[in-house]
């Protein structure tokens, strides 16, 4: 089973879909779905976990990874 798959605009009721010959005499199903518009301010994911921040590991943050390698490896 292929796909094809197309994106249009319905005027007057009506859209124009162009299948390839090799279609020509087979059994098609057409699905359409309609597209909503979101319309205003784009969202972003910054800040979303922030939430989950703890304030006093913050200044941690700079060290962290030297921290977890000397922890784990210990002094090389």
């Amino acid at each position: 089973m292929g796909v094809i798959r197309s994106k249009q605009t319905v005027k007057d009721g009506q859209v124009v879909l162009d299948l390839p010959l090799q279609l020509s005499g087979q059994e098609v199903e057409i699905i359409v779905l309609t597209k909503s518009i979101v319309q205003g301010k784009k969202k972003s994911l910054r800040g979303v976990l922030e939430q989950y921040a703890n304030p006093e590991l913050i200044s941690l943050e700079s060290e962290a990874w030297s921290n977890a390698v000397e922890e784990k490896y210990g002094d090389l």
